[in-house]
């Protein structure tokens, strides 16, 4: 929770790290065990700040609903925490919630999960359809997506579906793997028209 949105320093009244904090703080508050011994954590929640202080974080709420989303999931794998259905945060305002203050309200929510159809595009190739199967890329001719690139590890990369979204992640590489311009350590969640670079190649992935 240390890495990315989270580093950014700011002079609001409420922290983006403190929501984080108080985020998986509740999953573990209200984690339950089912019949199989499987402990099952919160995966809907609803951050409630006073309005001021959601106005001071308006301009990045959408970039921080995001980041609590890849939190709490990487929180609950961790923690080896099951999760019934797709992580959703909505951070909204509240009068009844005082200036500085932070209230979460959270449940358990099953729901199907909705993979958006979505593919790979590469210059000079067919664009590549995304299913439920994981698509490794890398140097190896064994590969889903192989290049013939001596920056290029054997296994790169690869790209899976967790719960609702498509994630890459970096298997290792040598060189590493960068989105948008900017290097991947952890599972990375895949949106519409993100340019995924290795080497010298470059993959956009397109969702519809």
């Amino acid at each position: 929770m240390a890495s990315g949105f989270f580093k950014r320093g700011n002079r609001a009244n409420v922290r983006p790290i403190e929501i984080g904090r108080r985020l998986v703080a509740d999953m573990d508050d209200k984690r339950s065990v089912d019949a199989d011994g499987r402990r099952i954590a919160p995966n809907h929640f609803v951050v409630a700040l006073n309005p001021n202080d959601h106005q001071e974080l308006s301009s990045y709420i959408a970039a921080l609903e995001t980041e609590l989303v890849e939190a709490a999931r990487e929180y609950a794998r961790d923690e080896g925490y099951v999760l019934r259905g797709p992580v959703t945060v909505k951070v909204s305002d509240d009068d009844s919630v005082k200036t500085g203050r932070i209230q979460i309200t959270s449940k358990i929510r099953t729901d199907e999960p909705r993979v958006v159809a979505a593919s790979l595009v590469i210059t000079g190739r067919d664009p590549l359809p995304l299913t439920d199967k994981a698509i490794t890329i890398g140097r190896s001719p064994e590969c889903d997506i192989s290049f013939d690139d001596a920056n290029i590890s054997r296994r790169h990369a690869e790209i899976k579906v967790v719960l609702d979204a498509y994630v890459i992640s970096d298997l290792g590489s040598t060189n590493g793997t960068n989105v948008n311009g900017v290097p991947i350590t952890l599972e990375r969640t895949l949106r519409d028209g993100d340019i995924i670079a290795l080497g010298s190649n470059t993959i956009r992935f397109e969702a519809r």
